[in-house]
């Protein structure tokens, strides 16, 4: 009789259960920001998004799960939350607030063929992606309730160099006072204040300008935020009667100084150098002049 008894309680209380979510309603809205962070753990930042999910039922609250799909551009998941370890959600009748860090499930989330992507850099690679999220039962039965919304991870357009300009010949004079460099900025603007990374390498005799940007120690080497130029004085001594020959180039980090991603991963974030050099003899400067007539850029 006991045995009977208790059977009929458990087939009440799921009958009970199940009528439960019959009568739950489940409404919302997964507002994502279009260009969130390319760093998944920054997605806790509010400026992201977040999840509205609002309730209705005959109980004032509900227990929950969610699952969440994050896709590629051609719709290939590349990431899928496990169900059976999600945690639970409370929801309360109204209107309740899920921040994204938790819509993500990062801690919970199997990654597949961009696996060794995040774990060497932790961040999506430049593309068009979309975040999909459903709503379960506890027990991993699927609700109503499903939104996908897109987003992308910008490919940039690194900094052009524009002074000095390539081949071009500076007077002693004038760079052994100062020598300006001027680039362009970071394209589209990112939504965090780049580090341009200012080097500058002077190219020994026997050397070709690439060879110095590989093998040599540079002579200048200065972070530069929130401008896009640098006044350098040399300690060198420019006025001896030898030329000089130099190459520079501007690496574009981000706020965490990791390279900034493109397209073309080999760049680590550099601009295409440029060279230049500096001469001894009065008045000779420009893109062409006596100082350069033997040397082969």
């Amino acid at each position: 009789m006991k045995i009977i008894f208790k059977k009929y309680i458990a087939w009440l209380l799921i009958g009970c259960f199940v009528n439960n979510i019959a009568t739950a309603q489940f409404s919302g809205n997964l507002i994502l920001n279009s260009r969130p962070p390319g760093y998944l753990s920054d997605w806790n930042n509010a400026l992201t998004g977040q999840l509205v999910l609002n309730y209705t039922g005959a109980v004032n609250s509900m227990k929950v799960k969610l699952s969440t799909q994050l896709l590629n551009e051609s719709g290939s998941a590349i990431g899928i939350s496990n169900n059976t370890t999600a945690q639970i959600i409370t929801l309360n009748i109204g209107a309740n607030i899920i921040n994204m860090s938790n819509v993500l499930q990062l801690a919970n989330m199997q990654f597949n063929n961009i696996a060794n992507t995040l774990a060497t850099s932790g961040r999506l690679a430049p593309g068009n992606y979309q975040l999909c999220v459903q709503l379960l039962t506890i027990d991993n039965q699927l609700l109503q309730f499903q939104q996908c919304k897109p987003f992308t991870q910008v490919n940039f357009q690194l900094p052009y160099l524009l002074t000095p300009t390539d081949k071009f010949w500076m007077d002693a004079n004038t760079a052994q006072t100062a020598i300006t460099f001027r680039w362009s900025s970071l394209i589209p603007a990112s939504q965090e204040t780049p580090v341009y990374r200012l080097q500058v390498y002077e190219v020994k005799d026997a050397q070709t300008p690439i060879q110095a940007l590989r093998a040599n120690q540079p002579i200048l080497l200065t972070d530069v935020r929130r401008t896009t130029q640098y006044i350098w004085r040399p300690q060198l001594s420019l006025k001896d009667s030898a030329d000089h020959i130099f190459i520079w180039t501007v690496q574009t980090l981000d706020s965490k100084g990791v390279p900034v991603t493109t397209q073309d991963a080999n760049t680590q974030g550099r601009s295409e150098p440029r060279v230049f050099g500096v001469c001894n003899k009065k008045g000779m400067s420009g893109a062409a002049s006596e100082c350069g007539a033997d040397y082969k850029w």
